[in-house]
C-alpha cells in the first residue's frame, strides 16, 4: 500500500490495523510529532517527509504499483495521479480523497474518471474509488 499525502495521519493508522503489509507514507514538508506518535506502534507504516513528488519517484521507478494506493487531499493529486498511473495494473485500486470536490475544477477529478487507462470508478462523495480492471 501506498500513501500520497499523510495529513494527520489517521488513514496511514487506519489502513495499516486494517491490513498488516508494509504502507509507504509520503508527506510534504517536515515530520509532525502528532503524527510519529500515532504510527510509532505500527513498524509496517514507514512515514517519509519531503518533496512528495521526489520520493513518489524514488518509490515507483524500476517497480510496480502497490495494489491499493491512497491520493489523500493533496495539492500534488494529479501529479501523482500521472505519475504512479503506468505502474498500475488491472489489481490496482486508487482510493482519491474528494474526488467529487475535484470534478468541480477543470484539470481535476473528471480528467480521472474520463481518463481511458481507468476501469471503473466510483465516487463515494469523500473519497473516489478508481479499478482499472476493465474486464467488466
Amino acid at each position: 500500500m501506498l500513501e500520497v499525502g499523510t495529513g494527520s495521519g489517521l488513514s496511514a493508522r487506519y489502513m495499516s490495523e486494517a491490513k498488516h503489509v508494509s504502507l509507504c507514507t509520503f508527506d510534504e514538508g517536515k515530520e509532525h510529532e502528532e503524527v510519529i506518535s500515532l504510527l510509532k506502534d505500527a513498524p509496517e507504516v514507514d512515514y517519509r517527509c519531503g518533496n512528495v513528488l521526489s520520493l513518489l519517484r524514488s518509490r515507483v521507478e524500476g517497480q510496480s504499483c502497490p495494489d491499493i494506493v491512497h491520493i489523500a487531499f493533496t495539492p500534488y493529486y494529479k501529479e501523482a495521479f500521472d505519475m504512479l498511473l503506468p505502474y498500475a495494473t488491472s489489481r490496482t485500486c486508487f482510493f482519491i480523497a474528494r474526488l467529487m470536490q475535484l470534478k468541480k475544477n477543470v484539470n481535476g477529478g473528471s480528467k480521472v474518471v474520463a481518463d481511458s487507462r481507468t476501469g471503473v470508478t466510483f465516487d463515494l462523495y469523500d473519497v473516489g474509488l478508481v479499478f482499472f480492471d476493465k474486464k467488466g
